[in-house]
């Protein structure tokens, strides 16, 4: 009953994060930084390792999509409508970072500005060219194929008080908005707060190897899933750890205007 409890507290918490219609196709304009740089360094804390997603297809997003940090992760398919230049697919981004300093709804790497183009010669440069281009766009489940979820322990983190991780690799279509921890094979739980972008971080460390139940919502749905054993007794900072487990969920939500982008 208390696990229900909490999970209803997170939902009912976050649930100003999440937009009624999440997965809808929403029109506005895209721009791009020329450096990837700039959005691995972002408001996410991914670091270098953000330019390895999707083969460096990255985004910054304005905040209604970021979240205060929930929507890091969260894949995007966007196309320019400019059927000359443009593909009708388009190309998936993920979101890395925060954008707030332009008038578009999303800052592409040029990587990924670049994808949306036609294969014609000389078809991407012109759209880079371009500089900021009306797009469309809208929420799609990240796959990472057989990969499981992630679990990577910051730099910060010193035993016994305190504990730092960022999660890589979080598949499906919704987000993480609550983190427990316990020592394996106890039910002493005890939770762990954003402390910003993808970092989650408590000063409750328990000891010996540990366990985590991940909350994930999205639209109006929430459930807990569990990794039954995550960091060893040893773990150590800087240090990526398998969790055994990964989320695969699509958002359920009472959206029935949605429409789609690809046929």
């Amino acid at each position: 009953m208390r696990s229900f409890l909490y999970l209803l507290v997170v939902v009912s918490l976050f649930s100003s994060y999440v937009n009624a219609c999440d997965r809808c196709l929403h029109s506005s304009k895209a721009s791009y930084f020329s450096s990837a740089s700039a959005l691995s360094s972002g408001a996410c804390a991914y670091g270098s390792m953000a330019t390895s997603f999707f083969a460096g297809h990255i985004a910054g997003a304005i905040p209604s999509i970021y979240k205060d940090g929930a929507g890091c992760g969260a894949c995007f398919q966007v196309r320019c409508k400019n059927p000359k230049l443009c593909t009708s697919k388009g190309t998936i981004v993920m979101v890395t970072d925060l954008n707030t300093g332009s008038q578009t709804d999303l800052v592409l790497s040029s990587r990924a500005f670049k994808a949306m183009a036609k294969p014609s010669a000389g078809a991407d440069k012109y759209l880079l060219k371009q500089g900021i281009v009306d797009v469309e766009y809208q929420r799609v489940p990240c796959n990472y194929g057989k990969r499981n979820l992630q679990v990577r322990v910051e730099e910060a983190s010193k035993k016994p008080n305190y504990l730092a991780i960022k999660l890589f690799y979080q598949g499906g279509q919704t987000e993480v908005v609550g983190i427990d921890i316990a020592q394996v094979g106890s039910s002493q739980w005890s939770y762990m707060t954003r402390s910003h972008g993808a970092v989650w971080a408590t000063d409750k460390v328990p000891t010996g190897a540990l366990q985590f139940r991940f909350t994930v919502t999205g639209g109006y749905d929430g459930k807990t899933a569990w990794a039954k054993r995550v960091l060893p007794a040893n773990w150590k900072a800087g240090r990526i750890y398998d969790a055994g487990v990964q989320i695969t969920d699509i958002a359920q939500e009472g959206c029935d205007t949605c429409s789609h982008i690809w046929n």
